[in-house]
């Protein structure tokens, strides 16, 4: 997780990210699995309950999109 508001100091930590280096403003670390993984949309406006199967549904940008997270995540 990238911890950092400057610009050059969001790329400097994804370098060090990239380079597996240890940066001031980089946390690193493994989570357990205890459960299912949510996918969470903060910041993109009003949300209402079902929201995202109604996007599933009628959204195939958004559909495809979830299907490659999907598939990325996949053990």
């Amino acid at each position: 997780m990238v911890l950092a508001e400057a610009p050059d100091a969001v790329a400097a930590a994804l370098d060090a990210l990239a380079t597996e280096q240890p940066h001031t403003h980089l946390v690193q670390g493994q989570a357990k699995n205890t459960g299912k993984t949510v996918f969470v949309f903060p910041g993109q406006g009003t949300q209402w309950a079902g929201m995202g199967a109604d996007l599933l549904d009628t959204v195939p940008v958004f559909a495809e999109s979830i299907a490659r997270c999907e598939t990325a995540l996949a053990p």
